[in-house]
């Protein structure tokens, strides 16, 4: 289930990268046929980088969100939950084996 979420992740971020390589390339066209200013260029290019980082960061943050949402609806615990199970298992056997 996790390697699902991990796999729909990786292929959009293959998407946003394709995208982005169109986009430069879509800018440096319009530079080269004069409808654009370099300068105006890099400024849109940074301005299109700045809100490709905010969506970036929007959508890992729901990512984040729905896993732990999904997890606490399956009943799934956490490695640090077993961690601290298996640490309690072993103070209560020492418990007994002292007893």
């Amino acid at each position: 289930m996790f390697k699902t979420a991990e796999k729909l992740f990786l292929a959009g971020l293959g998407a946003l990268a394709m995208t982005t390589e169109r986009v430069e390339k879509k800018i440096n066209d319009l530079v080269e046929k004069g409808q654009m200013g370099k300068e105006e260029a890099r400024n849109f290019l940074q301005e299109l980088v700045s809100r490709g980082e905010e969506e970036k960061t929007n959508f890992l943050e729901t990512i984040r969100r729905e896993l732990i949402r999904l997890k606490d609806d399956l009943g799934l615990v956490t490695r640090e939950e077993i961690e601290e199970i298996k640490g309690r298992i072993a103070r209560l056997e020492e418990l007994l084996q002292n007893k």
